[in-house]
């Protein structure tokens, strides 16, 4: 991936200034531990999408809730734990809707709110029980 320089700033949770264009979000039917040593994880990918600055609200609402931890905090991942019947709900129709800023690089333009590369397998999604453990990993796109 090539580097991009971005001119959006963004409050993290520490209160510190950043400069970012977004996440890359992976979803997968395994535990934290299954997922780092498995070499093939794609039978177990549910879903991943690349979302603005905004598009991990929806985790931190889960963790605020009770419904999800948050394991690591770095962005390389950054990454969270939940149960499917958590989840998996919240995908019916897509990505979880976010709000966030439009983003102008040296030689791009990101749309408000904006979502790209978007693959979701929704029989996967359909097949898992509700207490299924899911790893959720949030790439910073900087």
């Amino acid at each position: 991936m090539a580097s991009r320089q971005c001119h959006v700033h963004w409050i993290n949770r520490q209160g510190k200034v950043d400069a970012m264009i977004g996440w890359w979000i992976v979803v997968a039917a395994q535990t934290p531990a299954e997922r780092d040593q498995t070499i093939d994880s794609k039978p177990a990918l549910l879903a991943n999408w690349e979302v603005g600055p905004g598009g991990i609200d929806w985790l931190h609402r889960l963790v605020k809730a009770g419904k999800a931890t948050q394991l690591a905090f770095s962005g390389y991942p950054n990454r969270f734990t939940a149960q499917a019947g958590d989840v998996l709900p919240m995908f019916a129709d897509g990505p979880p809707a976010h709000r966030g800023p439009a983003i102008i690089g040296d030689d791009y333009v990101m749309p408000a709110n904006w979502q790209g590369n978007v693959i979701f397998d929704h029989d996967k999604i359909g097949a898992y029980p509700p207490n299924q453990v899911l790893t959720i990993d949030a790439w910073d796109l900087s």
